[in-house]
């Protein structure tokens, strides 16, 4: 055995002599590259400042989620086009704005983090839908919430983000599907949750987190086009890969092996098979609804979407079930089995199981569980988009089935709402130009 493993060691030395140290050489650069696109990028991101904004939505909304697809629709205006060298000298990147529905011992309130010079974009593509809202600077809520420490904190928490269960080009149901055009009315899946937010006591916090990114067409349709073309069956689409090694191998080969192989005389030239553009017509009406759902949702904006959920309560009274299955149930119901659904992410919430023997697995399992949650705690708190589970890339009109005012047909009695209404005054008011002392 030593023998082999002196003979190993030899073999490994005259690799790097011959030239195998080179791709050492080129791990060490591209890692270099890596730690200093890490540098630029955050000493970018500290510079930049940040407003927190209070959304005050109006008393009596009897408008639709098409409202809010509208101001997604203005939004993604945000997006970026960055240059080379504002991206890898600079470290600039495409930054994203969170919307965040809160319940603070009931009291619901919606909140905007956003950059300053993206403030009057988002205030019109608001007051153009909603002229009756009132959109104030605001304090950060965690301002308020002392520091988390797993051990010591006298409140405790649960924390979870939501998943897609498909590829991202496939969508959930939306606000559309619950709409009845004979009855001229709407079910809003999410009023349920609207309603568990009110009903938590005032000890508790429960947090909603909307990360929205913008992202061009080019990063995710162009993929979402070619699944449209193998679920229609089209002949393109279908083709295996091109085996490029073989096709040199034949250009190479194939003259000399017809030297040597010459055809039979009655042998006559392949016929050529035909192939229909598509399979469209031998497709299930149910196959068929998937791929126009999917075209759909590659008509539209997408965002790179990440939606995190926030429980806390003090560790006396800590009990997230009731709050977490409205919240859960609510998202469920836009999901479908042929399409895509909202699924929380088990394997990274805050709750761990042991494999097979629980007192012996105690320990690691509170390890993991305190790693989780410091985890989730920080990632929440400081709404930094590059931690947690990848995103899921959302249509406009997905996001705005799950993210909007309630309706006035929805009863929820202790949501921050207008009171006061602000006008115009009239254009014949008299006005004076003398200042009173």
């Amino acid at each position: 055995m030593l023998k082999d493993f002196a003979e190993l060691i030899n073999l490994m030395i005259t690799i790097l002599l011959k030239g195998g140290w080179m791709g050492f050489v080129v791990g060490l650069i591209y890692m270099f590259w890596l730690l200093y696109k890490d540098f630029i990028q955050l000493r970018w991101y500290h510079t930049l400042p940040w407003l927190f904004l209070k959304v005050t939505v109006p008393k009596e909304n009897e408008k639709s989620p098409l409202a809010f697809e509208e101001i997604l629709n203005q939004l993604h205006s945000v997006q970026e086009h960055l240059t080379w060298a504002e991206k890898y000298l600079e470290g600039q990147f495409q930054i994203w704005f969170t919307w965040e529905v809160t319940s603070i011992g009931g009291v619901i309130g919606n909140y905007v983090r956003i950059l300053p010079k993206h403030r009057n974009v988002f205030e019109a593509a608001v007051y153009s839908q909603f002229p009756d809202a009132e959109i104030e600077d605001a304090e950060d809520y965690f301002q308020k919430l002392p520091k988390y420490h797993t051990d010591t904190s006298d409140f405790d928490i649960f924390a979870f983000s939501f998943r897609y269960i498909n590829e991202t080009y496939y969508p959930t149901r939306t606000y559309y599907d619950f709409e009845h055009a004979t009855a001229e009315t709407f079910v809003d899946p999410i009023a349920g949750m609207w309603e568990e937010l009110s009903k938590i006591s005032p000890y508790e916090m429960y947090v909603i987190q909307f990360v929205l990114r913008p992202v061009g067409d080019e990063h995710w349709k162009e993929k979402g086009r070619q699944l449209v073309k193998r679920l229609k069956g089209e002949p393109e689409a279908l083709k295996k890969p091109t085996d490029t090694f073989g096709k040199v191998v034949g250009a190479i080969l194939g003259p000399v092996l017809d030297i040597f192989v010459q055809p039979g005389e009655g042998a006559s030239a392949p016929t050529e098979k035909y192939e229909p553009p598509s399979l469209m017509l031998h497709l299930t009406e149910d196959e068929k609804l998937v791929i126009n759902m999917i075209e759909k949702k590659l008509s539209k904006w997408g965002y790179q979407t990440k939606i995190h959920c926030l429980y806390v309560a003090p560790r006396e009274k800590y009990n997230p079930t009731v709050i977490n299955r409205g919240v859960i149930g609510a998202f469920k119901s836009f999901g479908a089995n042929n399409l895509n659904a909202l699924k929380p992410l088990m394997k990274r919430w805050t709750k761990v199981n042991y494999f097979l023997f629980k007192e012996l697995e105690r320990p690691i399992v509170e390890l993991r569980l305190k790693y989780r949650k410091r985890k989730y705690m920080s990632l929440i708190r400081r709404r930094w988009y590059f931690w947690g589970p990848p995103p899921n890339i959302m249509s406009v009109e997905e996001i705005a089935s799950y993210l909007h005012f309630p309706g006035i047909e929805v009863t929820v009695p202790h949501i921050e709402s207008v009171t006061v209404a602000k006008i115009q005054p009239p254009p014949e008011l008299p006005i004076s130009d003398e200042v009173p002392l």
